[in-house]
């Protein structure tokens, strides 16, 4: 009893306590700072399936799909460049129908203070399922 009694009084309990909030607020703070880049990749992600959904039955012509990409990568502040975002819409121009796929490679650098994470995302968009 004397021996369990000593060990309580050394503080390891209390340490690995400290410890393990210490790694809870870390999470919390990594969590807030890179929350956003994964909700605007969710966005653009959600936003290219509408637009290649919808490229058929508007007529859309190719460099019409990249601009309304671009549109919407600028409106949500992602680092992508309008050569970036790659269109495979094979046969529009002639009046064809076909798929549609819409894919985008970017990545944002997020400033943790101690560390600078740097978050690779790859939305993609398409009309396979209609």
């Amino acid at each position: 009893m004397g021996k369990e009694l000593r060990y309580r009084e050394t503080g390891v309990g209390k340490i690995s306590g400290i410890l393990f909030l210490a790694f809870v607020a870390l999470c919390v703070y990594v969590g807030i700072k890179a929350g956003p880049a994964f909700m605007n990749n969710y966005e653009m992600q959600d936003s290219m399936q509408s637009e290649a959904r919808f490229a058929l039955s508007s007529r859309k012509t190719t460099e019409e799909v990249r601009t309304d990409v671009y549109a919407e990568a600028q409106k949500l502040g992602l680092p992508v460049e309008k050569k970036d975002i790659r269109v495979k819409y094979p046969g529009i121009e002639q009046g064809l129908m076909g798929q549609v796929d819409l894919d985008v490679d970017y990545t944002v650098n997020v400033d943790l203070g101690f560390y600078n994470l740097q978050l690779n995302f790859h939305p993609h968009g398409d009309n396979h399922t209609i």
